[in-house]
């Protein structure tokens, strides 16, 4: 009998070899008894492109794209933009935020088709005067957050320390009047698998920046990954099918629209029903709507606790859940979720249970809660027929109307500029404007969801909506919801 000679563990990194190389020398791994390292070795940047060309474009083994990662800086694109960058699930995402830095008077995007329009002045002075008031409320604020103590200061605090603390807590109210206009920097790391379906939508885009994003994007990373960029083009199906599902849907907004009337000038902090609205069941918040869960969601979720340390098929442990008692079924779900600490992850199998949310809140909460990629997210488009958020504490310092001015100097600059490009009217939309979105996620993502959301550091805005997520999950499903990890208070005033 030959000798047995053990092979040593080996875990290291492949550094400083071009993405596509990489991608080469990990997909090499299924057919050659070789260390990546040494595979590595063989490769040069022209063999890794036929390679590709063969295998991820000729037979579509795109799995192998995966491999290559890119990390890409991308400065001075819209916020309306950022939604297009950042609508991939598989991707990680780092933004300028709102909520910390202060945005200046240049900080603004103009869609070309309003700079060769008569409407370039209307649109550059409403965005100018929209950042102007957007610093002038924030240094009031400050003002009168110091004032009143709002912020404590905290033992053995710096100056610097409790400037910004003021500072953060003042952004968090007075960036409601930012434009969606404003500008970001995102540094986004994807794969090329995952950035040419990226690129692909940004091509198909109707808005003519997020087009030209996508061209320069495409052109700046087929320098480290040619051949798996390639063929990124625009998609007639996407452009196509958007287009129609739009045309069918403008008769239903316009019937919509006279329905309710107009909304200008409504402040509210949960959404207001019209008058036509039917009575919400008890189970339904104002602005979350729990559509569809599952009514056995409990012993289904107990079922496939059990499963993975049976042997005994779904079927007949569906049976033998049926037999158990109420306190039996506790008992699982107990032993499943009552270790969770804060940073753990719960069981995989909680992504049996699903629920659908429709959510109405303001688009400064939005832009936050879409970064939850781990979900299904279906937003409406950028409007101001919704209404607005009116934070209490702009009220609570008397500096209502210098916010409301701003509404309206946005709202009849959309109005005005809508009739002709109804597209780009949309960069005046503002974080304090409310929108839609369909959200369904799964039990798994609900846990981080509102553990995460709902913390006392959040925006108080996107805290409402998890915490409402959190209610209607109680009502229907308390034993799951027992062990959701919420923070329930109200903060909407003063800081954590």
């Amino acid at each position: 009998m030959p000798a047995y000679i053990p092979k040593k563990r080996r875990i290291y990194l492949l550094n400083g070899l071009p993405p596509e190389v990489v991608a080469v020398a990990f997909a090499k791994t299924s057919r050659s008894p070789e260390s990546f390292d040494v595979i590595a070795k063989e490769l040069t940047e022209e063999k890794s492109a036929q390679f590709h060309e063969k295998w991820v474009v000729g037979y579509g083994h795109q799995s192998v794209a995966e491999h290559a990662v890119l990390n890409i800086a991308i400065e001075n694109v819209s916020r309306y933009a950022v939604e297009t960058i950042e609508s991939n699930r598989l991707a990680a995402y780092t933004e300028k935020s709102s909520r910390y830095q202060i945005f200046t008077l240049n900080d603004f995007y103009i869609p070309e088709e309003i700079e060769h329009s008569s409407y370039k002045d209307l649109y550059t002075e409403t965005c100018i005067y929209l950042l102007e008031n957007y610093q002038r409320i924030q240094r009031r604020l400050e003002e009168y957050v110091k004032s009143r103590g709002l912020v404590p200061r905290k033992e053995g605090e710096s100056d610097r320390g409790y400037e910004a603390r003021v500072r953060a807590f003042a952004l968090d109210r007075s960036r409601f009047l930012m434009p969606i206009a404003a500008l970001a920097n995102v540094g986004m790391t994807i794969n090329a698998r995952s950035l040419e379906h990226a690129i692909t939508k940004m091509l198909s885009s109707p808005l003519s920046e997020v087009r030209k994003i996508g061209e320069t994007l495409k052109d700046e990373c087929r320098k480290v990954v040619p051949t798996l960029l390639k063929y990124a083009s625009p998609s007639p199906y996407l452009m196509e099918t958007q287009a129609a599902l739009g045309k069918l849907v403008e008769s239903l907004d316009k019937d919509r629209r006279e329905e309710v009337g107009k909304w200008e000038g409504r402040e509210v902090l949960s959404s207001t029903p019209s008058p036509s609205h039917t009575p919400l069941p008890s189970y339904l918040s104002d602005s979350v709507t729990l559509l569809e869960y599952d009514p056995e969601a409990e012993d289904k979720l107990v079922i496939a606790l059990l499963y993975r340390f049976s042997h005994l098929s779904y079927q007949e442990l569906q049976r033998v859940v049926k037999k158990m008692t109420a306190a039996e079924k506790e008992r699982v779900i107990d032993e499943a979720l009552r270790r969770l600490k804060d940073f753990d992850t719960p069981l995989r199998e909680l992504e049996y249970i699903g629920y659908t949310f429709d959510c109405l809140m303001d688009y400064g909460a939005y832009f936050d809660l879409k970064r939850h990629r781990m979900c299904t997210q279906t937003p409406q488009e950028p409007t101001i027929v919704h209404g607005f958020v009116l934070p209490p504490l702009v009220e609570e310092a008397g500096l209502k109307e210098d916010f409301l001015e701003s509404i309206r100097r946005a709202e009849t600059a959309y109005e005005r500029i809508s009739s002709s490009f109804p597209q780009e009217a949309k960069y005046l939309v503002l974080n304090a404007h409310r929108r839609r979105m369909l959200w369904h996620m799964n039990l798994r993502e609900v846990h981080h969801v509102v553990r995460l959301r709902s913390k006392p550091q959040g925006h108080f805005t996107y805290r409402k909506v998890v915490q409402e997520i959190y209610r209607l999950v109680s009502h229907v499903h308390p034993i799951i919801a027992r062990y959701l990890q919420v923070n329930l208070e109200d903060l909407s005033v003063r800081p954590p």
